[in-house]
């Protein structure tokens, strides 16, 4: 079940990032009402509106999701992840699974020293599969498989993929949190990215999936991001 709604403020600066997010948050305030987008929504930030300083504006947003998409070894992430706590205070960081099981344990500890939860990115969604196939010598269900356990068994809260990867029960049934990208109401709408989610796809493995972001191309379209929220949002809701 879909626990958390994240807005990607994909933009070039954080004075866009801000103003989109923040609109898109009162829309749907008028809509749903400020409890329901306080306990469901949230913010994710890319990795280039955090390099430098950190703009204070993107303080204000309540819960983010800080997609760094860290790569390094545990003492230059240790200070990465000390300044995104001084800097921003994210709920969420993101940490490559490639790292292996005993970098990613001493990420998670590290974070949770600061209240932050680790989510490991698996294969970038710009990868093909067929790119992935050259790169890990495997089929990419058996990739993201083993990436999702290695990060499940160092205690990281959720694993990246697309929704097309829940169909493979071997992944569905792991018990770590789900956050699933890309998610596209037209999937002929891919953009640069080779492996999308449609809105169909997210909408049958809802039960699934934790976390699911949604594209910046649909801020500005409150009716499109609505559309997303109905089609995910909890029975109860």
């Amino acid at each position: 079940m879909v626990e958390r709604f994240f807005l990607a403020l994909d933009y070039e600066t954080t004075k866009d990032a801000h103003t989109h997010g923040s609109s898109t948050l009162f829309g749907l305030c008028t809509r749903y009402g400020p409890k329901f987008v306080d306990r469901y929504f949230g913010v994710k930030i890319n990795e280039d509106l955090l390099m430098g300083a950190i703009d204070p504006d993107l303080k204000r947003f309540k819960t983010i999701f800080a997609d760094k998409k860290i790569s390094h070894g545990a003492d230059t992430g240790s200070r990465i992840l000390k300044r995104l706590a001084e800097d921003l205070g994210p709920r969420y960081v993101t940490v490559s699974a490639n790292l292996g099981h005993s970098i990613l344990r001493k990420y998670v500890e590290e974070a949770r020293k600061y209240g932050m939860d680790i989510i490991a990115w698996t294969v970038h969604t710009k990868t093909s599969p067929e790119d992935a196939q050259k790169m890990y010598k495997r089929p990419l269900n058996d990739v993201i498989l083993n990436l999702a356990e290695m990060a499940w068994g160092a205690g990281c809260h959720a694993v990246v993929l697309e929704a097309g990867m829940l169909e493979d029960e071997r992944i569905r049934e792991l018990p770590i949190k789900k956050l699933v990208t890309g998610i596209r109401i037209d999937p002929s709408d891919k953009g640069s990215q080779k492996r999308v989610s449609s809105l169909e796809e997210v909408a049958k493995m809802k039960e699934a999936i934790n976390y699911a972001v949604i594209s910046s191309r649909y801020l500005e379209d409150i009716e499109a991001t609505t559309q997303i929220v109905e089609a995910l949002k909890p029975r109860e809701v």
